[in-house]
């Protein structure tokens, strides 16, 4: 929180504060504001009409020497100064400028008292620190804040980024460090942007020569110099500014071509705002001016991949790695930019070097892995792969089931298995899926008495559930065990009236047990609840001739041949019914039907009528 406080109100202030912490605070930016106060000035710049045409704060130096900010005077055709105690200071001219870090010694005439400049080298981020400036009133006031970074402007130069909360006027003020001194300049060059230039800058600058008068300058505006756009488009640029980086980066680039730094910061800042086209030009524009930017490389192909132009970003990624091979994040995204292409092991040969160099949270890799080695169909890999993610992110249910279905690919149906069960524990809300899964995959691979435990965990589960029922009567007819599936399919079709695959697997077991009259009573019930399915019909009229009942098995098996025409099985039935009816006729009728839908059951077919 920045603290600021006014001279004329500090007394009044004081008597209302209970915290002794921010009393404390007061009574030393009191201190400060006592120190230093007589050597701060309100800077009034003007124009040739005498119009205020800026405002902020200069101090004093040295005798008739004055330090503000470039940008407050660039453009001005006079100014005056205002001290703590309001009395009126001549500002006679510009002494020097440097306009790479904004600053201007000014010539000044009345009784200013000098302030002695400490130095930056002992900056640090965290370190607190005061600004003192004159505020939006004229009156000199004290704020409190801290170094948030530290940014080099140039060899052994560096400037701080502060936290600090203050008004455009106190641009040209001074910093306080923690040992009293002042460090540098408070600079707001722009709307958002406060930054502390270093006291060793102003001390460097030449104050000798002769002071070049008001009517001897030639005007500027610095907002729209070269060394304003460098050094406010980098300044934005590393406080992650992307947008307010870019427009003064572009005038850099744009005056200075080959700028190698001007690029590399305006491709960043081109990526962070997702423009990917401009991106992609700035970085190839760096890979241009330094052929060996291995850096440049990888941010192309981390935009390529971003795009899904997968070639591309393979091309750049590879280059960035020949270029240097230590950066972990390139094999990253390699591995994306070959998943992308559908070339898996390549994918998953790049995952392994980026897991190689220890990552945080490398189950993130692993299971990029896993899915490589899944879509590679080298099963037995990805398992363990998806085995290594699942070590750290032990919640995670998509990790688990991928190293189900991996295990599972794998023939390793035991842990298969296990990691489904481990899938029903992460979500017992949802605990029948999982089993469901173990239920399918035995059942594939018919392994009917497991496929038996899974159907059977489930109906405990889901007891209710005439699915369930129906699942584990199919496994215990599955295993041959047709009585016990018999009663169960009859429980699905209590909770369930109209369940007609119930019926039919009924039907089925009964006729499995050469019980035909119930084989006939249950197919009865299917078809009606499902009038066209054949093979209901089919076996009521097989039971019928099971029985050695004709008169009854010829119209089922007719009604069969109705709704599906060319079913083999049910014209070959009906033509043998014709047969035991002694129409010899009309069995030949059906067998040469049959001929153009299965010859071999024609031919059998002819081989009884003969």
């Amino acid at each position: 929180m920045t603290a600021i406080i006014r001279k004329p109100l500090v007394l009044g202030f004081c008597i209302l504060l209970s915290s002794i912490g921010l009393m404390g605070q007061i009574d030393e930016t009191e201190k400060i504001l006592t120190q230093t106060g007589s050597g701060i000035i309100q800077l009034i710049a003007l124009d040739k009409n005498k119009q205020e045409i800026a405002k902020g704060t200069a101090f004093a130096i040295g005798p008739g020497i004055a330090v503000t900010s470039y940008h407050l005077v660039s453009q001005a055709a006079g100014g005056k100064g205002i001290t703590i105690k309001k009395k009126e200071v001549d500002i006679d001219g510009i002494i020097a400028v440097d306009k790479t870090l904004d600053l201007a010694l000014l010539k000044i005439g009345g009784k200013v008292t000098p302030l002695t400049l400490g130095s930056f080298a002992g900056a640090a981020a965290g370190q607190k620190i005061y600004a003192v400036g004159a505020n939006e009133s004229g009156d000199v006031a004290v704020a409190a804040g801290e170094i948030r970074a530290l940014h080099e402007t140039a060899p052994n130069q560096k400037v701080a980024e502060t936290t600090l909360a203050i008004p455009d006027t106190f641009s040209g003020g001074i910093v306080i460090g923690g040992d009293g001194k002042i460090i540098g300049v408070i600079q707001a060059p722009d709307r958002r942007l406060r930054f502390v230039a270093p006291a060793d800058a102003v001390a460097a600058m030449p104050k000798t020569g002769k002071a070049t008068g008001w009517k001897a300058w030639q005007s500027e505006d610095y907002s729209g110099t070269f060394e304003s756009a460098w050094l406010i488009g980098r300044l934005y640029s590393w406080m992650d500014e992307a947008y307010s980086a870019q427009r003064n980066l572009e005038k850099v680039v744009k005056a200075q071509p080959d700028n190698l730094a001007a690029w590399d910061l305006l491709a960043k800042g081109y990526d962070k705002q997702r423009d990917y086209s401009n991106a992609i030009a700035a970085f190839t524009k760096v890979t241009e001016l330094d052929p060996k930017r291995a850096d440049a490389y990888f941010g192309l192909g981390q935009i390529y991949v971003r795009m899904q132009r997968s070639k591309e970003a393979i091309a750049s990624l590879e280059k960035a790695l020949e270029l240097k091979s230590d950066i972990p994040e390139a094999y990253l995204q390699l591995g994306s930019a070959n998943e992308n292409a559908r070339d898996f092991p390549k994918a998953a040969e790049a995952y392994e070097k980026y897991i190689a160099s220890n990552p945080p949270n490398v189950w993130t890799a692993y299971q990029r892995l896993g899915s490589s080695r899944f879509n590679a169909e080298q099963y037995d890999q990805a398992a363990a792969a998806y085995a290594e993610a699942h070590k750290g992110q032990a919640q995670d249910q998509n990790i688990v089931f991928n190293m189900a279905q991996s295990y599972q690919k794998a023939g390793k149906f035991d842990r298969a298995e296990e990691s489904f069960k481990i899938l029903a524990e992460l979500a017992p809300n949802e605990a029948e899926k999982p089993y469901s899964y173990i239920l399918k995959m035995y059942s594939d691979a018919g392994q009917w008495a497991k496929a038996m435990d899974a159907a059977r965990k489930i109906t405990e589960l889901r007891p209710k559930d005439e699915q369930a029922l129906y699942n584990l009567a199919y496994m215990y007819q599955q295993n041959q065990k047709l009585p016990e599936a018999i009663e169960l399919y009859k429980k699905a079709i209590a909770l369930k009236p109209n369940y007609d695959y119930a019926w039919f697997q009924i039907g089925w077991c009964y006729y499995t047990m050469k019980n035909f009259k119930e084989t006939i009573a249950a197919m009865k019930k299917n078809v009606e609840i499902v009038p066209d399915n054949v093979y209901g019909w089919l076996y009521i009229g097989m039971g019928y001739m099971q029985l050695k009942d004709f008169n009854n098995a010829l119209d089922p098996m007719k009604k069969a041949v109705d709704v599906q025409p060319d079913n083999a099985n049910a014209l070959f039935n009906l033509g043998v019914i014709y047969l035991n009816l002694k129409d010899r006729y009309s069995a030949q009728e059906i067998a040469k039907k049959l001929q153009t839908i299965d010859a071999n059951l024609a031919a059998k077919l002819r081989s009884y009528i003969k």
